[in-house]
């Protein structure tokens, strides 16, 4: 069977104007898959963008601060592509961006899985809340060759532009894009649906169930970073997981506990009560005999 020839349209952003270990390693992956094009908010000098550049299959890197964050540096990694009538060449084409470390496993089973159900809108994770109706995260979303062929697509990509507040953009762009294309007609498809989506509460749920990304913003929550070695293809990768961490001050979530009660007896204490981590309670007596636990 024929592989589905697919391109990459990546999105990064970085406080400190510089390529990550990580993004790098990111693309090296994605490259492996397809083809990558490279945009990121920033001003990047030459030598940042040589990170990238140099890397097989990447047709364009650029870094050029235009603050319409990532649907942004989307629109113009799309538009480059359209310049260059090269489009129409790919199977899939997919929007990723930088707010996720991985892959931490192989990509490419999953992403056959998905490109061969019978879906047009497909990507790692599904979300929704009280705010937000069901919609796949921008983060990692593919759209098949019958999707880019529209026209409501290419109107779509055409008119995204800066828009301040966050809650605003997701609700146009990200939430917009998916249910722009399922009212269209096509069927979705994700690795983690919405009621199962732990990728910010707990990401080694999300490993463990398929999906081979961590939100930066939950690498905390892991607790220990030991515990990422049965997922880990490459170890180099925790390497550079550490020194982001390090260089973006991210320090891991302990294990806490808060006193809530405490009765004493002449300075002994009888009993105590604990809340730990605002899920749970424990009752000790002594201070330190465990003799109940209520979860909340």
């Amino acid at each position: 069977m024929k592989s589905p020839k697919r391109l990459f349209i990546f999105a990064g952003f970085d406080k400190d104007n510089i390529i990550d270990d990580t993004l790098v390693y990111y693309i090296n992956a994605l490259s492996k898959l397809g083809d990558v094009i490279f945009v990121m908010d920033n001003d990047l000098p030459k030598n940042e963008i040589k990170k990238i550049s140099g890397i097989p299959n990447v047709l364009y890197a650029n870094g050029l601060r235009h603050r319409e964050y990532d649907f942004g540096s989307y629109k113009r990694g799309y538009l480059w592509a359209k310049e260059e009538n090269i489009l129409k060449k790919y199977d899939w084409v997919y929007f990723v961006n930088d707010s996720v470390y991985g892959p931490l496993y192989n990509l490419k089973p999953i992403l056959t899985n998905l490109e061969s159900s019978d879906a047009d809108l497909i990507g790692m994770t599904a979300n929704c809340d009280k705010v937000t109706p069901w919609h796949i995260q921008s983060w990692f979303v593919g759209v098949s060759k019958n999707v880019i062929d529209n026209s409501f697509f290419d109107n779509f990509m055409q008119k995204i532009t800066h828009i301040p507040n966050k809650m605003d953009l997701v609700l146009k762009y990200e939430v917009g894009l998916s249910w722009l294309i399922i009212r269209n007609g096509f069927k979705a498809k994700v690795v983690l649906n919405a009621e199962n989506n732990n990728v910010y509460e707990d990401p080694r749920s999300t490993l463990i169930n398929g999906v081979p990304f961590i939100k930066k913003t939950a690498i905390s929550k892991i607790r220990k970073l030991c515990f990422l070695y049965p997922h880990l293809d490459d170890d180099v990768l925790l390497d550079y997981i550490v020194a982001h961490m390090k260089r973006h001050n991210i320090k891991m979530v302990k294990n806490s506990f808060r006193t809530i009660y405490e009765l004493r007896f002449f300075g002994i204490p009888l009993l105590m009560i604990s809340e730990k981590n605002q899920k749970y309670y424990k009752i000790y007596l002594f201070k330190y005999i465990p003799v109940l636990k209520i979860t909340k």
